[in-house]
Protein backbone atom coordinates (compact mmCIF):
# COMPACT_ATOMS: atom_id res chain seq x y z
CA UNK A 1 0.00 0.00 0.00
CA UNK A 2 2.80 2.43 0.91
CA UNK A 3 4.53 1.97 -2.46
CA UNK A 4 1.24 2.51 -4.28
CA UNK A 5 0.66 5.70 -2.31
CA UNK A 6 4.17 6.93 -3.08
CA UNK A 7 3.34 6.87 -6.79
CA UNK A 8 0.30 9.01 -6.16
CA UNK A 9 2.24 11.44 -3.96
CA UNK A 10 4.90 11.85 -6.60
CA UNK A 11 2.15 12.78 -9.07
CA UNK A 12 0.92 15.35 -6.55
CA UNK A 13 4.46 16.63 -6.16
CA UNK A 14 4.94 16.99 -9.92
CA UNK A 15 1.64 18.87 -10.20
CA UNK A 16 2.58 21.15 -7.32
CA UNK A 17 5.89 22.04 -8.95
CA UNK A 18 4.16 22.88 -12.24
CA UNK A 19 1.62 25.08 -10.46
CA UNK A 20 4.35 26.82 -8.49
CA UNK A 21 6.25 27.54 -11.70
CA UNK A 22 3.08 29.10 -13.12
CA UNK A 23 2.59 31.24 -10.03
CA UNK A 24 -0.65 29.49 -9.10
CA UNK A 25 0.36 27.99 -5.79
CA UNK A 26 -1.11 28.80 -2.42
CA UNK A 27 0.58 28.57 0.93
CA UNK A 28 -1.08 27.71 4.17
CA UNK A 29 -1.47 30.20 6.96
CA UNK A 30 2.02 31.65 6.91
CA UNK A 31 4.15 33.05 4.09
CA UNK A 32 7.67 31.77 3.68
CA UNK A 33 10.20 34.04 2.07
CA UNK A 34 13.88 33.22 2.01
CA UNK A 35 16.21 32.53 4.87
CA UNK A 36 19.34 30.51 5.37
CA UNK A 37 19.11 26.90 6.53
CA UNK A 38 20.22 26.62 10.10
CA UNK A 39 21.98 23.94 12.08
CA UNK A 40 22.29 24.10 15.83
CA UNK A 41 25.83 24.90 16.92
CA UNK A 42 26.33 23.10 20.21
CA UNK A 43 29.02 21.85 22.51
CA UNK A 44 28.10 18.33 21.42
CA UNK A 45 29.09 19.07 17.84
CA UNK A 46 32.35 20.52 19.11
CA UNK A 47 33.01 17.27 20.95
CA UNK A 48 32.37 15.35 17.76
CA UNK A 49 34.87 17.55 15.93
CA UNK A 50 37.48 17.06 18.65
CA UNK A 51 37.36 13.31 18.20
CA UNK A 52 38.54 13.78 14.62
CA UNK A 53 41.71 15.53 15.82
CA UNK A 54 44.64 14.29 17.86
CA UNK A 55 44.04 14.22 21.60
CA UNK A 56 46.70 12.91 23.96
CA UNK A 57 44.26 12.63 26.90
CA UNK A 58 41.68 9.94 26.17
CA UNK A 59 40.80 9.68 22.46
CA UNK A 60 39.00 6.33 22.82
CA UNK A 61 36.82 7.62 25.65
CA UNK A 62 35.92 10.81 23.79
CA UNK A 63 35.10 8.86 20.65
CA UNK A 64 32.74 6.64 22.66
CA UNK A 65 31.05 9.73 24.10
CA UNK A 66 30.63 11.18 20.62
CA UNK A 67 29.12 7.93 19.41
CA UNK A 68 26.42 8.20 22.12
CA UNK A 69 25.19 11.55 20.82
CA UNK A 70 22.06 11.17 18.70
CA UNK A 71 21.67 13.68 15.87
CA UNK A 72 18.14 14.46 14.74
CA UNK A 73 17.04 16.19 11.55
CA UNK A 74 14.14 18.60 12.01
CA UNK A 75 12.51 20.21 8.96
CA UNK A 76 10.39 23.31 9.43
CA UNK A 77 8.62 25.99 7.40
CA UNK A 78 9.26 29.10 9.47
CA UNK A 79 10.96 31.96 7.65
CA UNK A 80 12.49 35.24 8.78
CA UNK A 81 11.45 36.35 12.31
CA UNK A 82 9.54 33.12 12.88
CA UNK A 83 12.61 31.13 11.92
CA UNK A 84 14.69 33.08 14.42
CA UNK A 85 12.38 31.97 17.23
CA UNK A 86 12.49 28.36 16.02
CA UNK A 87 16.28 28.49 16.10
CA UNK A 88 16.16 29.95 19.61
CA UNK A 89 14.01 27.07 20.84
CA UNK A 90 16.13 24.42 19.11
CA UNK A 91 19.27 25.95 20.59
CA UNK A 92 17.61 25.95 24.00
CA UNK A 93 16.91 22.22 23.66
CA UNK A 94 20.43 21.42 22.51
CA UNK A 95 21.85 23.33 25.48
CA UNK A 96 19.50 21.62 27.94
CA UNK A 97 21.14 18.19 27.62
CA UNK A 98 24.20 16.55 26.07
CA UNK A 99 22.86 13.40 24.45
CA UNK A 100 20.88 14.80 21.52
CA UNK A 101 21.67 17.37 18.85
CA UNK A 102 18.84 18.70 16.70
CA UNK A 103 19.65 20.16 13.30
CA UNK A 104 16.85 22.52 12.27
CA UNK A 105 16.51 23.07 8.52
CA UNK A 106 14.18 25.54 6.85
CA UNK A 107 12.50 23.90 3.86
CA UNK A 108 10.50 26.85 2.48
CA UNK A 109 6.75 27.40 2.74
CA UNK A 110 4.32 24.85 4.11
CA UNK A 111 3.69 23.61 0.58
CA UNK A 112 7.44 23.39 -0.05
CA UNK A 113 8.00 21.42 3.15
CA UNK A 114 5.10 19.09 2.34
CA UNK A 115 6.44 18.44 -1.15
CA UNK A 116 9.99 17.98 0.12
CA UNK A 117 8.79 15.32 2.53
CA UNK A 118 6.94 13.42 -0.21
CA UNK A 119 10.11 13.44 -2.30
CA UNK A 120 12.17 12.34 0.73
CA UNK A 121 9.92 9.32 1.24
CA UNK A 122 10.74 8.25 -2.31
CA UNK A 123 14.50 8.49 -1.69
CA UNK A 124 14.44 7.30 1.94
CA UNK A 125 15.91 10.60 3.14
CA UNK A 126 13.06 11.74 5.36
CA UNK A 127 13.87 13.75 8.51
CA UNK A 128 13.19 12.51 12.03
CA UNK A 129 10.68 15.27 12.79
CA UNK A 130 8.83 17.45 10.33
CA UNK A 131 6.66 20.48 10.94
CA UNK A 132 3.79 19.81 8.55
CA UNK A 133 0.72 21.96 8.09
CA UNK A 134 -2.92 21.34 8.88
CA UNK A 135 -3.95 20.29 5.36
CA UNK A 136 -1.34 17.52 5.29
CA UNK A 137 -2.94 15.65 8.19
CA UNK A 138 -4.79 12.99 6.23
CA UNK A 139 -1.84 12.33 3.94
CA UNK A 140 0.51 12.09 6.91
CA UNK A 141 -1.77 9.58 8.62
CA UNK A 142 -2.06 7.58 5.40
CA UNK A 143 1.71 7.25 4.93
CA UNK A 144 2.09 4.53 7.52
CA UNK A 145 5.51 6.03 8.26
CA UNK A 146 4.59 7.80 11.49
CA UNK A 147 4.82 6.93 15.14
CA UNK A 148 1.58 8.48 16.43
CA UNK A 149 2.07 10.92 19.27
CA UNK A 150 -0.72 9.24 21.23
CA UNK A 151 1.25 5.95 21.26
CA UNK A 152 4.27 7.74 22.68
CA UNK A 153 2.12 9.60 25.20
CA UNK A 154 0.55 6.36 26.42
CA UNK A 155 3.93 4.66 26.83
CA UNK A 156 5.35 7.72 28.58
CA UNK A 157 2.41 8.44 30.89
CA UNK A 158 2.10 11.84 29.24
CA UNK A 159 -0.97 13.91 30.18
CA UNK A 160 -2.54 14.85 26.85
CA UNK A 161 -5.40 16.72 28.55
CA UNK A 162 -3.16 19.81 28.80
CA UNK A 163 -3.74 20.63 25.13
CA UNK A 164 -6.37 23.00 23.81
CA UNK A 165 -9.27 20.68 22.86
CA UNK A 166 -9.70 22.16 19.37
CA UNK A 167 -6.03 21.52 18.64
CA UNK A 168 -6.12 17.99 20.03
CA UNK A 169 -9.28 17.20 18.07
CA UNK A 170 -7.92 18.59 14.82
CA UNK A 171 -4.81 16.42 14.90
CA UNK A 172 -6.64 13.45 16.40
CA UNK A 173 -7.53 10.12 14.82
CA UNK A 174 -10.16 8.95 17.29
CA UNK A 175 -7.57 7.57 19.71
CA UNK A 176 -5.60 10.72 20.38
CA UNK A 177 -3.25 13.20 18.76
CA UNK A 178 -1.25 11.75 15.90
CA UNK A 179 1.04 14.79 15.77
CA UNK A 180 2.39 16.89 18.63
CA UNK A 181 0.70 20.27 18.78
CA UNK A 182 3.16 23.14 18.33
CA UNK A 183 2.24 26.18 16.23
CA UNK A 184 -1.48 26.80 15.93
CA UNK A 185 -3.16 29.85 14.46
CA UNK A 186 -6.37 31.24 13.05
CA UNK A 187 -7.04 34.17 10.73
CA UNK A 188 -8.08 37.49 12.23
CA UNK A 189 -8.77 40.96 10.88
CA UNK A 190 -6.12 43.57 11.58
CA UNK A 191 -7.23 47.20 11.40
CA UNK A 192 -5.81 50.72 11.56
CA UNK A 193 -7.27 52.26 14.71
CA UNK A 194 -6.44 55.79 13.57
CA UNK A 195 -8.36 55.39 10.33
CA UNK A 196 -11.33 53.84 12.08
CA UNK A 197 -11.51 56.74 14.52
CA UNK A 198 -11.22 59.35 11.74
CA UNK A 199 -13.97 57.62 9.75
CA UNK A 200 -16.21 57.25 12.80
CA UNK A 201 -16.27 53.46 12.48
CA UNK A 202 -16.39 51.20 15.52
CA UNK A 203 -15.08 47.62 15.33
CA UNK A 204 -17.40 44.82 16.47
CA UNK A 205 -17.86 44.47 20.21
CA UNK A 206 -15.52 42.08 21.97
CA UNK A 207 -16.57 38.48 21.41
CA UNK A 208 -18.56 39.27 18.27
CA UNK A 209 -17.84 39.72 14.59
CA UNK A 210 -19.39 41.51 11.65
CA UNK A 211 -21.76 39.91 9.19
CA UNK A 212 -20.87 40.48 5.55
CA UNK A 213 -23.37 43.35 5.22
CA UNK A 214 -22.09 44.99 8.40
CA UNK A 215 -18.52 44.79 7.17
CA UNK A 216 -19.44 46.27 3.79
CA UNK A 217 -21.26 49.14 5.53
CA UNK A 218 -18.11 49.84 7.55
CA UNK A 219 -16.06 49.74 4.34
CA UNK A 220 -18.37 52.26 2.68
CA UNK A 221 -17.95 54.63 5.64
CA UNK A 222 -14.17 54.24 5.67
CA UNK A 223 -13.77 54.93 1.96
CA UNK A 224 -16.28 57.79 2.03
CA UNK A 225 -14.20 59.47 4.75
CA UNK A 226 -11.29 59.88 2.33
CA UNK A 227 -8.85 58.49 4.88
CA UNK A 228 -7.69 55.78 2.52
CA UNK A 229 -8.35 54.53 -0.98
CA UNK A 230 -9.15 50.96 0.01
CA UNK A 231 -11.07 49.48 2.88
CA UNK A 232 -9.14 46.21 3.01
CA UNK A 233 -6.10 44.48 1.58
CA UNK A 234 -7.12 40.95 0.57
CA UNK A 235 -4.86 38.28 -0.85
CA UNK A 236 -6.48 35.55 -2.91
CA UNK A 237 -5.60 32.88 -0.38
CA UNK A 238 -7.55 29.62 -0.16
CA UNK A 239 -7.26 29.55 3.63
CA UNK A 240 -9.46 32.61 4.11
CA UNK A 241 -12.26 31.01 2.08
CA UNK A 242 -12.05 27.84 4.18
CA UNK A 243 -12.13 29.76 7.45
CA UNK A 244 -14.98 32.14 6.59
CA UNK A 245 -16.93 29.19 5.19
CA UNK A 246 -16.52 27.42 8.55
CA UNK A 247 -17.43 30.59 10.44
CA UNK A 248 -20.63 30.67 8.35
CA UNK A 249 -21.45 27.06 9.22
CA UNK A 250 -20.62 25.57 5.83
CA UNK A 251 -18.91 22.26 5.14
CA UNK A 252 -15.94 21.94 2.80
CA UNK A 253 -16.30 18.17 2.24
CA UNK A 254 -19.07 15.61 2.55
CA UNK A 255 -19.09 12.86 5.18
CA UNK A 256 -19.06 15.50 7.90
CA UNK A 257 -16.03 17.26 6.46
CA UNK A 258 -14.26 13.92 6.02
CA UNK A 259 -14.46 13.27 9.75
CA UNK A 260 -16.86 10.33 9.80
CA UNK A 261 -15.69 8.77 6.54
CA UNK A 262 -13.30 9.55 3.73
CA UNK A 263 -14.36 12.67 1.86
CA UNK A 264 -15.63 11.73 -1.61
CA UNK A 265 -17.08 15.06 -2.70
CA UNK A 266 -16.56 18.75 -1.94
CA UNK A 267 -19.44 20.83 -0.59
CA UNK A 268 -17.97 24.30 -0.98
CA UNK A 269 -19.90 25.02 -4.19
CA UNK A 270 -23.23 24.55 -2.45
CA UNK A 271 -25.30 26.90 -0.30
CA UNK A 272 -23.32 29.23 1.91
CA UNK A 273 -20.06 28.48 0.10
CA UNK A 274 -21.23 30.48 -2.91
CA UNK A 275 -22.25 33.37 -0.64
CA UNK A 276 -18.80 33.38 0.97
CA UNK A 277 -16.93 33.29 -2.33
CA UNK A 278 -19.15 35.99 -3.84
CA UNK A 279 -18.34 38.19 -0.83
CA UNK A 280 -14.58 37.65 -1.05
CA UNK A 281 -14.32 38.16 -4.81
CA UNK A 282 -16.69 41.12 -4.51
CA UNK A 283 -14.32 42.89 -2.13
CA UNK A 284 -11.86 43.03 -5.02
CA UNK A 285 -14.26 43.42 -7.94
CA UNK A 286 -16.17 46.24 -6.23
CA UNK A 287 -13.08 48.26 -5.32
CA UNK A 288 -12.88 47.62 -1.60
CA UNK A 289 -9.50 45.91 -2.08
CA UNK A 290 -6.83 46.21 -4.74
CA UNK A 291 -6.35 43.14 -6.90
CA UNK A 292 -3.15 41.77 -5.39
CA UNK A 293 -3.41 38.24 -6.73
CA UNK A 294 -2.39 35.18 -4.74
CA UNK A 295 -0.20 36.90 -2.16
CA UNK A 296 0.50 37.23 1.53
CA UNK A 297 3.27 39.81 1.74
CA UNK A 298 1.80 42.40 -0.64
CA UNK A 299 -1.21 42.74 1.65
CA UNK A 300 1.11 43.56 4.54
CA UNK A 301 2.74 46.29 2.45
CA UNK A 302 -0.58 47.85 1.48
CA UNK A 303 -1.85 47.80 5.06
CA UNK A 304 1.34 49.07 6.71
CA UNK A 305 1.68 51.90 4.16
CA UNK A 306 -1.80 53.18 5.02
CA UNK A 307 -3.36 52.33 1.67
CA UNK A 308 -5.99 50.13 3.34
CA UNK A 309 -7.70 50.27 6.72
CA UNK A 310 -7.91 46.50 7.25
CA UNK A 311 -6.38 43.23 6.20
CA UNK A 312 -6.91 39.53 6.72
CA UNK A 313 -3.88 37.71 8.08
CA UNK A 314 -2.85 34.90 10.36
CA UNK A 315 -2.50 35.59 14.05
CA UNK A 316 1.06 34.35 13.48
CA UNK A 317 1.76 37.76 11.94
CA UNK A 318 0.69 39.73 15.02
CA UNK A 319 4.18 40.46 16.30
CA UNK A 320 5.51 41.61 12.93
CA UNK A 321 2.48 43.77 12.10
CA UNK A 322 2.27 45.36 15.52
CA UNK A 323 5.98 46.17 15.60
CA UNK A 324 6.13 47.26 11.95
CA UNK A 325 3.21 49.68 11.88
CA UNK A 326 3.57 53.43 12.40
CA UNK A 327 -0.02 53.54 13.67
CA UNK A 328 -1.92 51.70 16.39
CA UNK A 329 -3.02 48.28 15.18
CA UNK A 330 -6.23 46.64 16.37
CA UNK A 331 -7.53 43.12 15.85
CA UNK A 332 -10.99 41.58 15.53
CA UNK A 333 -12.74 38.31 14.69
CA UNK A 334 -13.33 37.34 11.05
CA UNK A 335 -16.80 37.97 9.48
CA UNK A 336 -19.60 35.52 8.69
CA UNK A 337 -22.26 35.21 5.97
CA UNK A 338 -25.55 37.00 6.56
CA UNK A 339 -27.51 33.79 5.94
CA UNK A 340 -25.69 32.11 8.84
CA UNK A 341 -27.31 34.46 11.36
CA UNK A 342 -24.29 34.40 13.68
CA UNK A 343 -20.69 33.29 13.80
CA UNK A 344 -19.77 29.62 14.25
CA UNK A 345 -16.07 30.04 14.87
CA UNK A 346 -12.80 29.05 13.29
CA UNK A 347 -10.75 26.02 12.37
CA UNK A 348 -7.27 25.37 13.71
CA UNK A 349 -4.57 26.47 11.28
CA UNK A 350 -0.82 26.33 11.45
CA UNK A 351 1.12 23.10 11.83
CA UNK A 352 2.22 20.35 14.18
CA UNK A 353 5.28 18.18 14.73
CA UNK A 354 5.17 14.70 13.16
CA UNK A 355 7.59 11.94 14.17
CA UNK A 356 8.81 9.87 11.22
CA UNK A 357 9.70 6.32 12.23
CA UNK A 358 13.46 5.93 11.74
CA UNK A 359 13.40 2.23 12.55
CA UNK A 360 15.74 2.85 15.49
CA UNK A 361 14.21 2.85 18.95
CA UNK A 362 16.82 5.17 20.50
CA UNK A 363 16.50 7.71 17.70
CA UNK A 364 12.70 7.70 17.92
CA UNK A 365 12.90 8.16 21.69
CA UNK A 366 15.22 11.12 21.21
CA UNK A 367 12.82 12.67 18.69
CA UNK A 368 10.00 12.28 21.20
CA UNK A 369 12.08 14.09 23.84
CA UNK A 370 12.49 17.04 21.48
CA UNK A 371 8.80 17.13 20.59
CA UNK A 372 7.81 17.14 24.27
CA UNK A 373 10.27 19.94 24.92
CA UNK A 374 8.75 22.13 22.18
CA UNK A 375 5.30 21.77 23.75
CA UNK A 376 6.42 22.64 27.28
CA UNK A 377 5.11 25.79 28.94
CA UNK A 378 8.37 27.77 28.76
CA UNK A 379 8.78 27.15 25.03
CA UNK A 380 5.12 27.90 24.31
CA UNK A 381 5.38 31.23 26.13
CA UNK A 382 8.47 32.17 24.10
CA UNK A 383 6.83 31.02 20.88
CA UNK A 384 3.56 32.89 21.50
CA UNK A 385 5.06 36.18 22.62
CA UNK A 386 7.69 36.12 19.89
CA UNK A 387 5.31 35.38 17.02
CA UNK A 388 1.56 35.53 17.62
CA UNK A 389 0.84 31.82 17.29
CA UNK A 390 -1.30 31.03 20.31
CA UNK A 391 -0.24 28.61 23.05
CA UNK A 392 -1.45 25.05 22.51
CA UNK A 393 -1.73 24.33 26.25
CA UNK A 394 -4.70 25.07 28.50
CA UNK A 395 -2.62 25.08 31.69
CA UNK A 396 -0.62 28.10 30.59
CA UNK A 397 -3.17 30.85 31.25
CA UNK A 398 -2.00 31.39 34.82
CA UNK A 399 1.58 32.03 33.75
CA UNK A 400 2.58 35.38 35.28
CA UNK A 401 4.82 36.36 32.39
CA UNK A 402 2.06 35.60 29.92
CA UNK A 403 -0.61 37.47 31.88
CA UNK A 404 1.55 40.59 32.03
CA UNK A 405 2.27 40.28 28.31
CA UNK A 406 -1.42 40.02 27.43
CA UNK A 407 -2.22 43.08 29.52
CA UNK A 408 0.23 45.10 27.45
CA UNK A 409 -0.52 43.36 24.12
CA UNK A 410 -4.28 42.67 23.79
CA UNK A 411 -3.92 41.94 20.06
CA UNK A 412 -2.33 38.62 20.99
CA UNK A 413 -5.48 37.58 22.86
CA UNK A 414 -7.95 38.06 20.00
CA UNK A 415 -7.23 34.75 18.26
CA UNK A 416 -7.35 32.91 21.58
CA UNK A 417 -10.78 34.36 22.37
CA UNK A 418 -11.99 33.68 18.83
CA UNK A 419 -11.05 30.03 19.17
CA UNK A 420 -12.31 29.60 22.74
CA UNK A 421 -15.73 30.96 21.72
CA UNK A 422 -15.96 28.68 18.67
CA UNK A 423 -19.16 26.62 18.73
CA UNK A 424 -17.79 23.10 18.56
CA UNK A 425 -21.22 21.60 19.15
CA UNK A 426 -24.59 22.44 17.62
CA UNK A 427 -27.77 23.23 19.54
CA UNK A 428 -28.76 19.55 19.48
CA UNK A 429 -25.44 18.55 21.05
CA UNK A 430 -23.97 17.03 17.89
CA UNK A 431 -20.48 17.98 16.69
CA UNK A 432 -20.22 21.13 14.61
CA UNK A 433 -18.14 19.58 11.84
CA UNK A 434 -17.86 22.89 10.03
CA UNK A 435 -15.42 24.22 12.65
CA UNK A 436 -13.61 20.91 13.15
CA UNK A 437 -12.16 21.45 9.68
CA UNK A 438 -12.11 19.44 6.48
CA UNK A 439 -9.85 16.43 6.16
CA UNK A 440 -8.88 14.76 2.89
CA UNK A 441 -5.66 13.47 1.35
CA UNK A 442 -5.48 15.87 -1.60
CA UNK A 443 -6.44 18.95 0.45
CA UNK A 444 -3.32 20.95 -0.57
CA UNK A 445 -4.14 20.44 -4.26
CA UNK A 446 -7.79 21.30 -3.69
CA UNK A 447 -6.85 24.52 -1.90
CA UNK A 448 -4.97 25.60 -5.02
CA UNK A 449 -8.16 25.10 -7.05
CA UNK A 450 -9.81 27.80 -4.95
CA UNK A 451 -7.01 30.17 -5.92
CA UNK A 452 -7.76 29.37 -9.57
CA UNK A 453 -11.43 30.07 -8.89
CA UNK A 454 -10.56 33.61 -7.80
CA UNK A 455 -9.00 34.13 -11.21
CA UNK A 456 -12.06 32.63 -12.88
CA UNK A 457 -14.24 35.34 -11.33
CA UNK A 458 -11.89 38.32 -11.44
CA UNK A 459 -10.15 37.66 -14.77
CA UNK A 460 -12.53 35.48 -16.77
CA UNK A 461 -15.87 36.96 -15.80
CA UNK A 462 -17.36 33.84 -14.20
CA UNK A 463 -19.90 34.05 -11.41
CA UNK A 464 -18.93 32.72 -8.00
CA UNK A 465 -21.16 29.71 -8.60
CA UNK A 466 -19.60 28.96 -11.98
CA UNK A 467 -16.04 29.27 -10.72
CA UNK A 468 -16.70 27.06 -7.69
CA UNK A 469 -18.44 24.48 -9.86
CA UNK A 470 -15.32 24.23 -12.03
CA UNK A 471 -13.15 23.90 -8.90
CA UNK A 472 -15.53 21.30 -7.47
CA UNK A 473 -15.37 19.11 -10.58
CA UNK A 474 -11.58 19.07 -10.46
CA UNK A 475 -11.54 18.59 -6.69
CA UNK A 476 -13.88 15.61 -6.87
CA UNK A 477 -11.56 13.99 -9.39
CA UNK A 478 -8.63 14.58 -7.01
CA UNK A 479 -10.60 12.89 -4.25
CA UNK A 480 -11.54 9.94 -6.49
CA UNK A 481 -7.92 9.44 -7.58
CA UNK A 482 -6.66 9.53 -4.00
CA UNK A 483 -9.38 7.35 -2.53
CA UNK A 484 -8.85 4.71 -5.21
CA UNK A 485 -5.69 3.68 -3.37
CA UNK A 486 -7.78 2.64 -0.36
CA UNK A 487 -10.51 0.64 -2.11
Amino acid sequence: MFKKMLKYWMLLLALALVLAACGGGDTADEPADTTEDTAADTEDSAVAEDTATEDTAAPAEEEAMADEVITLEFWHAMADDLGVVVDELVGRFNDSQDGIVVNATYQGSYDDTYNALLAAFETDTAPNIVQNFDLASQTMIDTGRLIPAHDLMAADGYDSSVFVPAVADYYGDGTGMVAMAFNSSTPILFYNKDMFAAAGVEPPADGTSWSFSEMLAACDAIQASGETEYCIALGQVGWYFEQILANSGGLYFNNDNGRTGRATEVMFNQGVGVEVFDFLTGLIADGYSPNLGNTWTDTDTVFLSGEAAMMFDSTAGTRGLQDGAEFEVGTMFIPYADSAGDRNGVVIGGAALWLIDSGDEATNAAAWQFMKFMAEEAQQVTWHTGTGYFPVRTDISGNAELTAFWDENPNFVTAINQLESTKTTLDDGSPNYAVLGGRAGPSPAIRRLIVEAYSGVLDDGMTAQEALDVAAEKANQELADYNAFFE
